[in-house]
């Protein structure tokens, strides 16, 4: 009798929390836009560098473009150095339409002392036949940068922009590229692809791709993390062969395939680099 009362009792709290949780998940968190800061040092910089990035935006699917209005408020709030963009600008899956120009003149309106720069995810290969993302980009002050690099000399920093993992046709000898007396920054899309590569080589690593796991649940988050971002999930990690390399993966700000978010507030990522 008592082991049947508490089933019952149970089974109404479990109810009653999921039901609560819906409208929080569905409505309010996706709502919300934080600011998360980390502080990092560096013997390779003489000045105090602040890099701001975002990504996973997702525009049309879940999200418009006043969500990245105030994405590019906030940006613009923390006075950046440098502005990074980790991929899937626009979503892929879903019946919406959306403006590219319109997109472009939004991200022109983000400003960074020393510049911006973006790297493909795999929702941009997804629409390689609806826009040009290079273009995009491009109208709105960003250089995009495949298998490619560029030097920042004023900063004493080589950005080096990883393809898209998932899609693409990542060149896993690009942190060859570092420059041995920079602070090196690889940018790519999803974060798992790091462990193939010679990540001693660089200082830092900026990443997204797994929007934190969108849905934190015990058991169904590890489920449904996507390809090439399993293992690394969101946050600051430490790698390399002695700890010298940190990885963050930034839980993007978008949503895809399901409207919710819960336990992954959106973000935008503040690092300052401290010499």
């Amino acid at each position: 009798m008592k082991f049947g009362k508490f089933i019952l009792l149970t089974t109404i709290t479990l109810t009653a929390i999921l039901v609560g949780c819906y409208p929080y998940a569905r409505y309010v968190e996706p709502n919300l836009l934080m600011v998360n800061r980390e502080k990092l040092e560096s013997n390779r910089l003489e000045a105090p560098l602040k890099i701001v990035f975002f990504g996973d935006t997702h525009l049309g699917e879940f999200n418009d473009n006043n969500q990245l209005d105030r994405i590019i408020e906030k940006i613009n709030a923390e006075n950046p150095d440098l502005v990074i963009f980790t991929g899937d600008l626009i979503g892929s899956s879903g019946n919406f339409t959306v403006n590219p120009e319109e997109i472009s003149q939004y991200l022109a309106k983000i400003q960074a002392t020393y510049g911006k720069v973006a790297v493909m995810g795999n929702h941009e290969y997804a629409l390689m036949d609806q826009y040009n993302y290079a273009e995009l980009m491009s109208a709105g002050g960003f250089e995009v940068l495949i298998d490619d690099w560029l030097d920042i000399s004023e900063l004493n920093v080589r950005l080096l922009g990883l393809d898209d993992a998932y899609r693409g046709n990542p060149d896993i000898d690009l942190t060859d590229e570092a420059f041995d007396g920079a602070f090196n920054i690889l940018l790519t899309h999803e974060p798992d692809i790091v462990d193939k590569m010679n990540s001693d080589a660089v200082q830092l690593v900026l990443a997204g791709h797994t929007h934190g796991g969108q849905i934190s649940l015990p058991y169904l988050t590890e489920k449904i993390l996507p390809a090439n971002g399993k293992k690394y999930v969101k946050g600051l990690f430490v790698i390399g062969s002695q700890g010298q390399t940190n990885l963050f993966v930034t839980k993007g700000t978008g949503m895809t395939k399901l409207p919710f978010r819960f336990m992954n507030v959106p973000e935008i990522v503040a690092i300052e680099v401290s010499p």
